[in-house]
């Protein structure tokens, strides 16, 4: 089953997801175990509304001055407006699924047809 790693985010970064496609998580929260938990996409939690919107593939990830960089690729609009989250500090995982989503092929999702 896929998963998707769910970052808190504020508005001061939304510049970097949307125009740069870049997230950070600093280190000191721990490794974000990709691999191990079949994650391949990443949602960024807005903070100010206290939801996800949209998905991004994760093209890549590299560990940089204490900061994971995660690079973004093709980014998805979620049907519905999602928040699930369980707390806003760090970074959680949750299965693609929830998100209303399923994965055609590696980096391409459509919604779960009804």
């Amino acid at each position: 089953m896929l998963n998707v790693i769910v970052v808190p985010e504020t508005s001061d970064f939304e510049f970097h997801v949307s125009h740069k496609n870049i997230v950070w998580l600093n280190a000191s929260f721990g490794k974000p175990k990709l691999r191990e938990r079949s994650v391949r996409y990443l949602a960024p939690l807005w903070i100010d509304t206290g939801s996800v919107n949209r998905i991004f593939h994760i093209e890549s990830m590299a560990l940089k001055d204490d900061n994971y960089t995660i690079r973004l690729g093709n980014s998805f609009v979620l049907p519905i407006s999602w928040d699930g989250y369980g707390q806003n500090r760090r970074y959680e995982y949750h299965t693609l699924y929830e998100f209303g989503m399923i994965e055609i092929r590696p980096g391409l999702l459509m919604t779960v047809p009804k």
